[in-house]
């Protein structure tokens, strides 16, 4: 019994000490999604004329960062500017103690037509925002493209061929108990 018991313990110490899978398996790959990084100082609207050469239509482009040198009491004017784009779903306004510039950063464009593009460059050369070539901090702009599902091996090659594109792959499921 004593034998058994010390099998039992050393094998549960064992199997308890192995690493676990936390996620990223085959299994759990979202279809009909592909995800992507884009390589430093490509431009929002070079991203834009790709995708819309690929005839993609559904798609996400984020982390894209714009400056300006703006006073403090223009910070309502802008934040009312970025949240009344029906294509930005996600934005940060940051200014920092002793800086002159206002950072516009982590801007989520989503879907965006020949019309939003449009719109969004006029606002960009209207009230002239500095598009910056990365978004600072050695991280890179990336994204996500809607496909039909099946498709998602076909498309990872497609955007790797792009010059604009760093890398491409599925996109997974993040599980972190499974």
């Amino acid at each position: 019994m004593k034998k058994y018991l010390l099998y039992l313990i050393s094998t549960v110490v064992f199997f308890s000490s192995c690493k676990k899978d936390v996620g990223m398996r085959s299994d759990k790959i979202i279809q009909g999604q592909v995800q992507f990084s884009i390589n430093n100082s490509v431009t929002l609207e070079q991203c834009f004329k790709s995708f819309t050469d690929l005839g993609v239509s559904e798609y996400d482009l984020t982390n894209f960062y714009y400056s300006k040198i703006i006073p403090n009491d223009s910070m309502t004017y802008y934040f009312n500017i970025l949240k009344n784009r029906s294509y930005i779903s996600v934005f940060n306004i940051q200014k920092m103690t002793g800086d002159i510039f206002t950072r516009f950063n982590a801007i989520k464009f989503k879907n965006l037509t020949q019309n939003n593009f449009k719109q969004w460059d006029s606002i960009v050369k209207k009230e002239a925002l500095i598009e910056m070539p990365d978004i600072g901090n050695g991280m890179r702009r990336n994204g996500i493209i809607n496909i039909p599902i099946g498709e998602e091996k076909n498309w990872i090659k497609k955007l790797k061929q792009l010059p604009i594109i760093y890398s491409a792959d599925y996109m997974y499921v993040y599980t972190p108990f499974d």
